[in-house]
């Protein structure tokens, strides 16, 4: 460190690789630390002969009792539902759960973790937006692995930046499961509809569908496998228009997302065809979404108040110190309603 510049608590914590929370408690000689961390840290106080300016004696003193949020657009269902369970979750523990809308734009991802380290939140849950991308931008990847140095950060995703903490959904083995129940259900025409492909989570889901179709003996068709680039339901009625108009279109469809699932049912009935009587269409989140179409749409279910209980209490255990999972997944299944139909092979 810069011997004419004043220590501040953030340099304390940076250096002994904990959070400013750690610090904290550690000035105010609160329990709850472990031992190795607080000889770390009084070390680095006896090297520096550090005396707390008056924001940190506030910050040894009292605690914002505030999480931060990341996500892309929570008018999405799926980030309305994690962002729903997880602020119930974190209430019910004393915080306060605060949102900021990305647009999965990388300068507002990191001009919002800038000023949440401003308004001294304990902890940051990312979910979805820039942390998704493959491969992650280096300027955004430094900024985050920054943060994380001084506050806990928990991805609801994947994302192999120490020290984060990653709860996520195995969006491969999803794929997998969903690709088989239409199997069962006699189809071998079977497609995917999907957004950009520098999402993590479409990689994945599109290596699965085509190792999935490939272990039955069902080879993959390249004019199956639909980019619609967004992932809403416009992009949906698009792409399956796409895939309507093929000299021998599919007769099962999965989609990104229950978005995008919509989005192709509306094509389908627009075009005069029934579903599940002509085409088979399955999402991906079981968001309200499924069950105001008609008819309502399978999709693949996750337990939004397990996945929110998650990512709230790993925060947490991250805030106290006290050992948690780097690493969590998510279950999932198939909730099956009235939009795909057994056919004959």
């Amino acid at each position: 460190m810069d011997a004419k510049r004043e220590i501040t608590i953030y340099d304390i914590a940076k250096e002994a690789g904990v959070s400013t929370a750690t610090v904290s408690r550690i000035l105010s000689n609160s329990a709850g630390v472990k031992q190795d961390k607080r000889e770390r840290v009084q070390a680095l106080i006896e090297k520096y002969n550090f005396r707390p300016s008056a924001l940190a004696r506030g910050l040894s003193e009292t605690h914002s009792k505030v999480i931060g949020m990341l996500c892309p657009d929570v008018r999405n269902a799926y980030y309305a539902n994690l962002f729903m369970e997880c602020e119930r979750t974190a209430f019910e523990n004393g915080y306060t759960l605060v949102l900021n809308n990305t647009f999965a734009q990388e300068s507002l991802e990191i001009a919002f973790m800038e000023k949440l380290l401003e308004q001294r939140v304990e902890s940051l849950i990312v979910c979805g937006g820039v942390a998704d991308w493959r491969p992650l931008p280096e300027r955004y990847a430094k900024s985050l692995e920054r943060f994380a140095k001084r506050v806990p950060v928990v991805v609801a995703g994947k994302l192999d930046i120490e020290p984060c903490h990653q709860v996520y959904i195995d969006h491969a083995q999803a794929m997998c499961a969903a690709v088989r129940h239409l199997l069962t259900l006699g189809h071998r025409r079977i497609a995917f509809m999907h957004g950009f492909t520098y999402i993590y989570q479409t990689q994945d889901k599109l290596q699965a569908f085509q190792e999935t179709l490939q272990e039955y003996g069902v080879t993959p068709r390249a004019e199956y496998m639909i980019n619609a680039g967004e992932f809403d339901e416009q992009a949906g009625l698009l792409g399956m228009k796409r895939l309507l108009c093929l000299p021998e279109p599919p007769t099962a469809v999965i989609a990104m997302n229950d978005l995008m699932a919509a989005g192709a049912l509306q094509a389908v009935l627009r075009l005069g065809y029934a579903v599940p009587g002509d085409f088979s269409i399955i999402g991906f989140d079981d968001s309200i979404i499924t069950e105001l179409t008609e008819p309502n749409l399978s999709s693949v279910h996750y337990d939004y108040v397990h996945y929110g209980k998650a990512l709230i209490q790993t925060a947490l255990c991250a805030m106290n110190g006290t050992q948690c999972a780097r690493d969590q997944v998510i279950p999932f299944r198939i909730a099956v309603k009235a939009s795909c139909r057994k056919i004959d092979a």
